[in-house]
Formats: structure tokens, C-alpha cells, sequence
């Protein structure tokens, strides 16, 4: 199993992070994309990133953009770039639209310039994406079939679109993630990933902000928790959970070129 999308770097597990690798481990979790969220954590981002089984990637949430302004965006930016030709990353991300958080045109116009800004950059650095997007998918669709789609691939992180939009974004070089939200929804999961070709599905917790497990005992999600994801979508599938984990895998390890490194491994 791999989880393709979590934020390990955040305050939530400072102090046990080496607790949260080794669950993970533990239970079957091979590998890590670690995904960026602003400036503030990338320097621990990219410690994470030396560790065996984790990818990292570089890129700017729609959500940090509401603190920021103009010239603040301009410095995550440049930073970004600057990073892209220091260091070994994975991907550009997260990055993209949420139109829940940007309720007028304007802030759904900055969204757009800084996402239009990382996908030049992701095309420059010939770097898959990863892409955060609510309640956006047709906007989105609209800017991806004006640009030419993602030259080197990515993810739709933690899929929200309805099942007919799924062709749209594999139009596009997208993959499509699935996550924990989705799967509250089984008559939804079934639609989508009905949709989604077995070799461009990956499964992820966006942990920690993923929805915690009903049997859980933990306020919030840990990379341990994508064996439930896993579980759900193999059901929705008809498949044996132990199939879905290693193609997925496969599918995660190919587009971040995670090579064969394993977490937890010396």
C-alpha cells in the first residue's frame, strides 16, 4: 500500500512523527507522497523527504492564500521556483481551486493566476501536479482544456466531482485519488471509481485532515488509516483488497518515480 497524498509535516504530529512512520509501517504502508501546503513548513518538508519511502512535493494550497497578499503570494512564488531547481521533488502541489473557501470573483481570480503560475511550473520542471479541487471541477476543466491538460500527469486529490467529470480530467493527463470523504458516500464511490481505469487510481488519507475512521480512537487521520480506503474501494469494486493495494501502488510509485525505496527501511 502506499498512501498518495498526506501533510506530514503539519502540527498535528509534531512529536510523533517517527511513531506515525513506524504504524504505518506496520500495518503495510510502503511508501508516502507528503504534500506542501505553504512556505511555513516546507524546510521540514524537505527533511521529511530524506527519509526511505517518502516523496515530497512542492506547490501552495488554495486555503494559504486567504492570508496572503500580493506580494506575499509573489515571494511562495519565487521560493517555489527556487526550490524546483535546488531539490528533488516529486510533484507540484498542492495547488488548484476551492470555491468554498474563495467565495467572490476576485479570490477565485488570485486562486487561478497562482494555480495557472505552479502548472507553468510543473511544465517547466516536466513535473506531475497535484491538484486540490471543490466545487470548481467544470471552472477547472474549462483552464486544463485551454492550457492542454498536464503535459507530465498528476492526481485529482481526494476526488470530490461527480463520476461523469472523471473522463474529463483523465482527458488531461489527470489520475484520480480517492480518499476518505468519498468513501462515506459508497453509492458515489461505486460511480466514480467505476469510471477511473484500474492503472490510474491511487488511494490516499489526506491525513490529517481526512475524516476519521468511525472506530477510531484518534482525533484525527494518520497514513496507517489508507488501509480503510483501501478496504472500501476494493469492495466497491469487486476485487480483493490485496490486488487493489499492489496496483495502486504500482500507479503511485510511476507517476511520483518513487523507485523502490521502503518506509521504515534502514
Amino acid at each position: 500500500m502506499i498512501d498518495a497524498h498526506c501533510h506530514l509535516q503539519f502540527e498535528a504530529f509534531d512529536g510523533e512523527r517517527e511513531a506515525v512512520i513506524c504504524r504505518a509501517a506496520d500495518v503495510g504502508v510502503e511508501a508516502l507522497v507528503i504534500a506542501d501546503y505553504d512556505g511555513a513548513r516546507r524546510g521540514m518538508l524537505a527533511e521529511l523527504g530524506k527519509t526511505p519511502g517518502v516523496a515530497i512535493c512542492v506547490g501552495l494550497h488554495p486555503w494559504a492564500l486567504a492570508g496572503m497578499d500580493e506580494q506575499a503570494i509573489g515571494r511562495e512564488l519565487q521560493q517555489i521556483g527556487e526550490a524546483l531547481r535546488k531539490s528533488e521533488w516529486a510533484a507540484v502541489g498542492e495547488c488548484g481551486l476551492d470555491f468554498v473557501r474563495a467565495t467572490d470573483a476576485d479570490a477565485r481570480a488570485e486562486q487561478q493566476r497562482v494555480l495557472e503560475a505552479l502548472l507553468d511550473l510543473a511544465n517547466v520542471h516536466a513535473l506531475p501536479v497535484v491538484l486540490h479541487a471543490v466545487r470548481c471541477h467544470s471552472t477547472l476543466h474549462a483552464l486544463l482544456r485551454q492550457r492542454g491538460g498536464c503535459p507530465s500527469g498528476g492526481i485529482m486529490h481526494a476526488y470530490s466531482g461527480s463520476s461523469r467529470q472523471v473522463p474529463l480530467f483523465l482527458m488531461h493527463g489527470l489520475d484520480i485519488s480517492v480518499g476518505s470523504r468519498l468513501i462515506r458516500n459508497p453509492e458515489k464511490l461505486r460511480a466514480v471509481v467505476g469510471q477511473v481505469p484500474l492503472d490510474r487510481l491511487h488511494l490516499e488519507t489526506d491525513s490529517p485532515d481526512g475524516l476519521v475512521m468511525a472506530d477510531s480512537d484518534r482525533a484525527f487521520t494518520e497514513p496507517a488509516d489508507v488501509v480503510h480506503i483501501v478496504r472500501a474501494v476494493a469492495e466497491a469494486l469487486g476485487l480483493a483488497p490485496e490486488t487493489l493495494a499492489r496496483r495502486c501502488a504500482r500507479n503511485t510509485r510511476e507517476l511520483f518515480k518513487l523507485g523502490e525505496g521502503r518506509l521504515g527501511s534502514a
